[in-house]
């Protein structure tokens, strides 16, 4: 007599179905941030470690920010070229992350490059919904903004509009302007090169402050006076001098960043260093 009784092969299937896990999906988290405060500056590919080069982002901030001692007005910090690949958006990213670190509040950077955006890169995210999205297509302010790093909120340039310039120039900029203003202490503008897009021009003005990043030994001094010339009404800061070298050493394309001080006065603004001098001057 066989006691063994056969199993079906329905039973069999059953047997063999791994058993159902009652847990929740796993939650995926982001890759720890690389603080700038570490040495990590961020590029448009990547990020590289250098702390020569991040204490440059820091010295910066704290020049601008000691200039805004007395008038406590920059808030709002606009940055343009003169031309394409002076590495502007390199500059404002990081300053940003610079800014970033300010106890008393916190910073935002938009971009509003609706023609060749790059920001969003820098940080990994994707480019829509963005700026262009909420002045057209009228997306809510909370949908657009994307929380990039501790302290740093990011507005993406957004999706493809047919002309940059009306879009940037509608009443909803200002108006997005003044809501930011509540909730950030420093709003940071990547612009366009101010000798190409003119809607520029009109972000400056509403803006509380203006810096021009010129590549050394590269950017031609006429363009660069030009710019200059473009935006001394527009509240101009300085000029921010990229991929330039020093006596001590030397730092690459995102590594050295001279810094010409306050163009607002009267007379002609001194250059910070002799570098900056020959440039504008010879």
């Amino acid at each position: 007599m066989n006691i063994f009784k056969s199993k079906t092969k329905k039973e069999v299937k059953e047997k063999s179905l791994p058993p159902v896990s009652k847990t929740s999906k796993p939650k995926f988290e982001k890759p720890p941030v690389k603080s700038l405060n570490e040495g990590h500056v961020l590029l448009s590919g990547g990020s590289v470690i250098d702390l020569e080069a991040s204490e440059r982002f820091r010295m910066l901030r704290a020049q601008l920010e000691r200039q805004n001692l007395d008038t406590n007005k920059i808030d709002v910090l606009a940055l343009t070229s003169a031309v394409p690949s002076e590495g502007k958006s390199i500059i404002s990213t990081n300053l940003a992350r610079a800014f970033a670190g300010d106890p008393q509040g916190k910073c935002i950077i938009v971009d509003c490059d609706l023609r060749k955006p790059n920001v969003h890169r820098f940080f990994g995210e994707p480019s829509t919904p963005g700026l262009s999205d909420l002045l057209v297509a009228g997306k809510s302010l909370g949908s657009v903004l994307k929380e990039v790093e501790p302290g740093l909120d990011m507005i993406s340039a957004g999706s493809p509009v047919v002309d940059s310039t009306r879009t940037i120039e509608s009443p909803g900029f200002s108006l997005l302007l003044n809501e930011l203003k509540k909730n950030y202490r420093h709003i940071i503008l990547d612009c366009p090169p101010v000798l190409m897009c003119s809607e520029v021009l009109s972000v400056a003005h509403l803006a509380s402050g203006s810096l021009i990043v010129a590549r050394a030994w590269r950017t031609e001094r006429q363009l660069v006076q030009e710019a200059v010339e473009l935006l001394k009404n527009h509240d101009l800061i300085g000029v921010v001098l990229n991929e330039c070298s020093d006596s001590l050493s030397h730092y690459g394309y995102y590594g050295y960043y001279g810094y010409m001080g306050n163009s607002r006065a009267e007379e002609k603004p001194k250059a910070a260093s002799s570098k900056i001098g020959r440039l504008l001057n010879r």
